[in-house]
C-alpha cells in the first residue's frame, strides 16, 4: 500500500497552531525543532501528539474501519482489498506506521518525559506518560509482542531491542501510569508559588489546553481500559485494579480525548479525510454489518453517519463485507451505487471518546458489581454519541421497551453485548480501532458462523460476517504482521504468527 500522506508538511500544522499567536519566525520549514536536542517540551509535546494522531487517526483508522465492520472496500476499486481480505503482508503498516510512532512519537514523548522529570515539570510529565502509554497500548493489541523495556535506546546504542511481552507491556505502562500521577501536576509556578516546578500547559496542548484535571482523568480511563483488556487472562489483577479506582473515587472522563485543529486546505486536514476520502477516494463503502442494525431500529445517527449513494432517487446502499466482486452493480458507475461514510476535512482525531469513558465504567460496574448505575452509564455513553454527532432522540431508543434499552432483568452476558455493541456504533468512522480490539476480547457483535452466501447463512442484523472474500477461511484477523524493516533490521523480532492468531488478551472461550 502506498502512503501518499505529506507527513511533513502536517506535522508543520500541528506545530504551526502551536506558535500561531507567536511573533517571531521562529521556524525553518527544512528543520523539525522537536527532533533538536535543544527543543523545549512546549514544542516536543504536540509534535509527539501529531506523530500518534497521523498513525493513530490515518492509517490504523482504516484498518480499523474494516475490521470493525465499519467500512468495507468498494466494487471496481483495489485499493484496500487486502485488508477487506486478512490478507495483509509484511510490508504493509511498516515505516510509515510502526516506524513513525517508535522513531516519531513515543521518542517524543521519551524526551518530554525525561526533560519534564528533570525539571520537576510533573504537568508535562504526566501528559507525556499518559501519551506515550496509550501510543505503547495500541502497539501492544495489534502486534502482541513489541520493543517496550529496551525500546528508544537508539542513542546510547541498542539499536536491536528485545521484545516483550504483551503482560510485561501492560503492567509497565500501569507502573508508569501510577508513577506519573504520584507527582504535583497541578500546582504551577507563580509568583505565588515560587517553589513549584510544574509549567502550566497553554496551547501547545492541543487535547485538553492544559486542563490537568482532563489529563487526570484522561490517566484513569485509560488503566481501567488497560485492566479491562485483561479481564479473560489475568481476572486477578484486572478485578484488583479496577476495585482499587473505584474505591479511591478515581474520576473519569467525561470529555472527549480528541485534537480537533484542522483546517480545509490540502495537508492541513483530518488524516484520514485526507488519504482516504479525498486523495483515494471512490475506494470506501459503508459495510452492511452497521448498517443493518442502524437501518432496523431507524436510529437517528444515521443519516450523519452513512451518506445515502449519489442516484437518483438517492438511496442507502451499503456492501456485504468484502464483497467487493458484486456483479450486481452496474460497471463504472460502482460508488455511485454505494453509501460512503460521512467524514469531513475538520473531524477531530479521536484517542479516547466520552462515549467510551462511559461504556467502560458501565462494563466494570457490571462485571465487578462496583457501587454505581451501570444502566446509567450505559445511558450516557449512548447520550454521548448522540450529542457528538448532533443527534437527537437517543432516550426513545434506550427508554424501557425500545430497541436500545439497557436489559436490567438479563444475565451478564445480555448486558456486557449490549455495552459493547453500544460502543462498537458509537465508534463509527472515529475509532474503528478501539471497536476491532473490544471485539476481540469480548466477541461482541456476535459473528456469524456462516460466510454470506455459503450455505446455511442466514442474516442477522448487526452480527459480523466473514469477509466474502476472506484469504483465512472462516478466520478472523487479530493481529498485524511484524513488520518487514523489523525482520530485517532486528534479530530479536519474534517468528511471523499468523494473522488469525489471537494476542495474549484474547482468551475467551
Amino acid at each position: 500500500m502506498k502512503n501518499i500522506l505529506k507527513y511533513n508538511k502536517w506535522m508543520l500544522l500541528i506545530l504551526l497552531f502551536v506558535f500561531a499567536s507567536c511573533e517571531k519566525d521562529f521556524m525553518d520549514v527544512n528543520h523539525d525543532p522537536s527532533r533538536s536536542a535543544e527543543s523545549t517540551v512546549q514544542l516536543t509535546f504536540p509534535a509527539a501528539v501529531g506523530s500518534s494522531a497521523y498513525v493513530i487517526g490515518g492509517y490504523y483508522q482504516l484498518l480499523g474501519g474494516f475490521w470493525s465492520q465499519h467500512w468495507t472496500q468498494a466494487i471496481g476499486a483495489p485499493q484496500w482489498r487486502e485488508i477487506d481480505s486478512y490478507n495483509l503482508q509484511t510490508s504493509d503498516f511498516d515505516e510509515r506506521q510502526w516506524g513513525e510512532l517508535y522513531s516519531g512519537a513515543l521518542n517524543d514523548y521519551q524526551y518530554v518525559r525525561n526533560l519534564a522529570k528533570s525539571n520537576g515539570n510533573w504537568s508535562y510529565y504526566l501528559m507525556a506518560t499518559a501519551m506515550q502509554a496509550y501510543t505503547y497500548q495500541v502497539l501492544a493489541d495489534l502486534y502482541d509482542k513489541i520493543p517496550y523495556t529496551e525500546a528508544l535506546q537508539g542513542a546510547t546504542g541498542n539499536l536491536t531491542p528485545k521484545y516483550d511481552n504483551g503482560s510485561a507491556v501492560y503492567d509497565g505502562l500501569i507502573t508508569s501510569l501510577n508513577e506519573a500521577l504520584s507527582y504535583d501536576y497541578k500546582t504551577f509556578k507563580s509568583s505565588a508559588n515560587p517553589t513549584a516546578t510544574a509549567v502550566k500547559p497553554g496551547t501547545d496542548d492541543i487535547i485538553f489546553g492544559g486542563d490537568m484535571d482532563k489529563w487526570e482523568q484522561f490517566v484513569n480511563t485509560l488503566k481501567l481500559k488497560i485492566y479491562l483488556r485483561q479481564c479473560y487472562v489475568r481476572p486477578a489483577i484486572a478485578s484488583a485494579g479496577i476495585q482499587s479506582m473505584f474505591t479511591a473515587n478515581a474520576p473519569f472522563l467525561t470529555a472527549d480525548a480528541k485534537i480537533a485543529i484542522f483546517a480545509s486546505q490540502q495537508n492541513k486536514r483530518n488524516p484520514c479525510y485526507e488519504t482516504f476520502i479525498d486523495r483515494l477516494s471512490g475506494n470506501i463503502s459503508m459495510s452492511n454489518t452497521i448498517f443493518s442494525i442502524l437501518d432496523s431500529v431507524a436510529d437517528p445517527r444515521m443519516p450523519l453517519l452513512i451518506n445515502k449513494n449519489t442516484k437518483s432517487p438517492a438511496v442507502y446502499n451499503c456492501l456485504v463485507q468484502g464483497d467487493y466482486f458484486n456483479t450486481t452493480f452496474p460497471t463504472g458507475a460502482n460508488i455511485a451505487n454505494l453509501s460512503t461514510p460521512v467524514l469531513g476535512a475538520l473531524d477531530a482525531v479521536y484517542f479516547m471518546s466520552e462515549a467510551e469513558s462511559y461504556f467502560l465504567q458501565a462494563e466494570a460496574i457490571e462485571r465487578y458489581g462496583l457501587s454505581g448505575n451501570a444502566k446509567a452509564k450505559y445511558e450516557a455513553g449512548i447520550e454521548a454519541s448522540f450529542t457528538r454527532l448532533g443527534a437527537t432522540g437517543a432516550a426513545p431508543l434506550y427508554a424501557v421497551g425500545g430497541r436500545y434499552a439497557y436489559p436490567t432483568a438479563g444475565n451478564f452476558e445480555n448486558k456486557l453485548q449490549s455495552i459493547i455493541v453500544q460502543k462498537w456504533i458509537a465508534m463509527t468512522n472515529n475509532q474503528g480501532l478501539e471497536a476491532f480490539l473490544e471485539h476481540n476480547r469480548t466477541h461482541y457483535p456476535v459473528e456469524n458462523a456462516n460466510k454470506p452466501g455459503s450455505v446455511g447463512y442466514v442474516h442477522v442484523e448487526g452480527q459480523f460476517t466473514i469477509s466474502v472474500n476472506s484469504a483465512t477461511g472462516s478466520l478472523f484477523p487479530k493481529r498485524l504482521l511484524f513488520t518487514e524493516s523489523e525482520r530485517r533490521r532486528n534479530p530479536n523480532t519474534p517468528a511471523l504468527e499468523s494473522i488469525n492468531k489471537r494476542v495474549w488478551w484474547d482468551a475467551k472461550p
